[in-house]
């Protein structure tokens, strides 16, 4: 999709493209009001990003010509300002036709995430609009259809009208008190008797007549002989030959002068080509209300699944950006404990000091889950064998599941292997043993099986093309109902009671699931148990699967030399705990507050530092982007980039030496400086 940038200074467009390039759309610039029509006449725009101070028009008068024109109301139009907007500017904003404001200084992630939805909502109206004109399609041909069928339908009652003349009409006489008939040569050939051979009379004639229909004939000729109306029946016939044709037979009484019957006149109708038209039609007719009815249920279920994305994507934005700021509370929390541990000798100081370091990891794991959930979670994927690693944690998940519920494992030989978290995947299936275990209180069975499926029958409209293993974890517990099982992916929904679960297994598997490029399905009833299955793209052939990592040594080294150290973070509790801690290994240690004033800091000493630690989320410049320009400007410099997300921002990954996630303690800062040291030392030598 296009995403428009529209400024009149280059240097802000430059800016906002760094800071939406991590969203793979196309981005397109414009400086002035005519390039900006320019583009919306040559490309279809999802987004326009304009900021509302401009020479020529501003930003309120420019969108106010876009939405002008029909063609250009479903554009999403977000003003950005670096002056306080007063609340009548909001007004005449989105009166302008404005869906969102961001206000200057630009928080990245903000912008990102406004703009992600406003695209991805775009995307999803335009797949609608052209199921729409898909169901209007097949309308106008099942109308096409319709129209065709009743002019087929007129031009056989014109050919029946004709055929009447020609012998499809007959005329008959019966005698009341003699039962014969006296049929004319059209009676005949409706009836396929040959007239050399067939008398008709009541019997015969009745024999002739569907055997389904013979009560209907005989109860309206009955009738019209005791009232004297007009008879007339629809009945089927079945000649000689077994060919069924349709009838319809009409005739007066005529009595004598005592008033009884003696006679019935009257005449019969083929309408054979006529019934088999009305029934062709009914079918028709059928057939386009059930089409009918399934593109309305697709369309339905699209808005259904549109509108679930949209809520699921929310509820993870702000989880994240939640468990980030939790992030960054429990690094001053934990930092200043390990610290403080240091300096504190009486044994009932340490236990409760120890108490309240556990409190914190504690808080720590639970930011791990909502990260997960919320797909921040820094993920190691590897090539992994599904069979083995069940296999060892098997002993695990005995444990988890206690003594009353049996557990069984089928994997097939040749299992192919898949790419994933090794870490993340055992914990995702702990997570899921523990919740049958609660759901089987008085015992049952839990089974773990895989089998490989393609991403088309999986039911996942988002999951890329290709095949794909599917892991079953089934339990014969309690189950859910239709309104519980659609919460149950949700962060902190549980149906446990107070106390006793944190609501965030199954969301963290969830989010273990799409960030790895799968998908997680929930298939459960009331007393039928619950099945999950974790969907997970194979790994490449030609890729081997991963040895264990052996278990990693003490990292903290006393020995270390004696640094000057540039911590920049934006929050000054983390970095005054980070400091603290550098400072307690017997490093000097520069503190800035942003970006901007770490680069300052660096002109001022010359560039006269040994290692720079970085936060990532920071208000104006990023520290990736930090990162970046430092690499430009003091080659060789070593970094160290944290993150309270836990994840490697775009690009990132390749610039810092080291990634370092929040909270850490005093042995991993050290271990990290360790190699970021020896990252740089290796790009001065090349």
């Amino acid at each position: 999709m296009n995403i428009l940038l529209v400024d009149d200074q280059p240097s802000k467009i430059l800016s906002h493209e760094v800071i939406l390039a991590e969203l793979g759309e196309n981005l397109i610039t414009a400086t002035s009001p005519r390039e900006v029509f320019e583009h919306l006449l040559r490309s279809e725009v999802a987004v326009v990003l304009m900021d509302v101070q401009m020479p020529e028009l501003d930003g309120f008068e420019l969108a106010a010509m876009i939405r002008e024109h029909p063609r250009y109301e479903k554009i999403a139009i977000i003003f950005v300002s670096a002056i306080h907007l007063t609340d009548l500017d909001r007004l005449r904003g989105y009166a302008a036709g404005a869906v969102d404001y961001v206000p200057v200084p630009v928080v990245p992630e903000v912008l990102r995430a406004k703009v992600r939805v406003f695209v991805d909502l775009y995307r999803k109206t335009r797949q609608l609009e052209r199921m729409n004109e898909e169901l209007e399609r097949r309308v106008a041909e099942r109308t096409a259809e319709l129209e065709a069928s009743t002019r087929r339908l007129t031009e056989s009652e014109q050919r029946r009208s004709l055929a009447m003349a020609a012998g499809s009409m007959g005329s008959w006489d019966w005698n009341v008190a003699t039962g014969d008939y006296a049929w004319d040569a059209g009676q005949y050939r409706i009836y396929g008797v040959d007239p050399a051979q067939f008398r008709p009379t009541r019997e015969t004639v009745a024999a002739l007549v569907h055997p389904d229909d013979r009560a209907a004939v005989r109860r309206a000729t009955g009738d019209a002989l005791r009232s004297g109306r007009t008879s007339r029946a629809e009945f089927r016939i079945v000649r000689p030959d077994r060919q069924v044709r349709w009838c319809i037979t009409s005739g007066a009484t005529t009595f004598d002068a005592d008033g009884r019957p003696v006679r019935m006149s009257g005449v019969t109708y083929d309408i054979t080509e006529r019934k088999l038209a009305e029934e062709a039609l009914e079918r028709l007719n059928e057939e386009l209300e059930r089409r009918i009815e399934e593109r309305t249920r697709e369309r339905e279920m699209a808005l259904a699944q549109l509108f679930e994305a949209q809520k699921m994507d929310t509820i993870g934005q702000l989880t994240g950006g939640v468990a980030h700021d939790f992030n960054n509370l429990l690094m001053a929390v934990l930092g200043s404990l390990e610290l403080l541990r240091k300096r504190v000798v009486d044994e009932r100081s340490l236990r409760l000091l120890d108490n309240a370091s556990e409190g914190a990891k504690r808080g720590a794991a639970l930011t791990k889950r909502l990260l997960a959930f919320a797909r921040r979670q820094e993920l190691k994927p590897e090539v992994v064998d599904v069979a083995a690693l069940v296999c060892g944690i098997e002993d695990l998940l005995r444990r988890a599941l206690g003594p009353s519920v049996r557990l069984t494992t089928d994997f097939p030989d040749g299992l192919p292997a898949i790419q994933a978290d090794v870490n993340q995947l055992e914990l995702a299936l702990l997570n899921l043993a523990v919740n049958a275990r609660d759901a089987m209180p008085d015992g049952g069975l839990l089974s773990i099986s895989a089998t490989v499926v393609d991403a088309a029958r999986t039911g996942f409209d988002r999951l890329r093309p290709g095949e794909y293993l599917c892991i079953a974890v089934a339990d014969t517990g309690s189950g859910m109902d239709a309104a519980t099982l659609a919460k149950a992916a949700e962060p902190f929904f549980t149906t446990k009671g107070p106390g006793k679960g944190t609501g965030l297994g199954l969301s963290m598997v969830h989010g273990m699931a799409g960030q790895s490029g799968g998908a997680l399905h929930l298939v459960s009833e009331p007393g039928e148990g619950t099945t999950v299955r974790i969907y997970l793209p194979l790994a490449a052939p030609e890729l081997a699967v991963a040895e264990p990592a052996p278990a990693p040594g003490p990292s903290f080294r006393p020995d270390l030399p004696r640094l000057t150290i540039l911590v920049v973070d934006d929050d000054e509790l983390v970095r005054t705990g980070a400091v603290a801690m550098l400072e307690d290994m017997g490093h000097h240690v520069v503190e800035a507050a942003s970006g901007g004033q770490a680069l300052s800091a660096l002109e001022a000493r010359g560039g006269a530092v040994d290692l720079v630690v970085t936060d990532h989320a920071m208000p104006g410049m990023t520290g990736a982007e930090l990162v970046r320009v430092l690499g430009e400007r003091y080659p060789g410099l070593p970094t160290i980039l944290a993150s309270g997300y836990a994840e490697t921002p775009v690009g990132a990954g390749a610039i810092a030496d080291v990634r370092l996630a929040k909270p850490f303690t005093q042995d991993e800062i050290a271990s990290a400086m360790e190699r970021a040291i020896a990252a740089g030392s290796r790009l001065a030598q090349g």
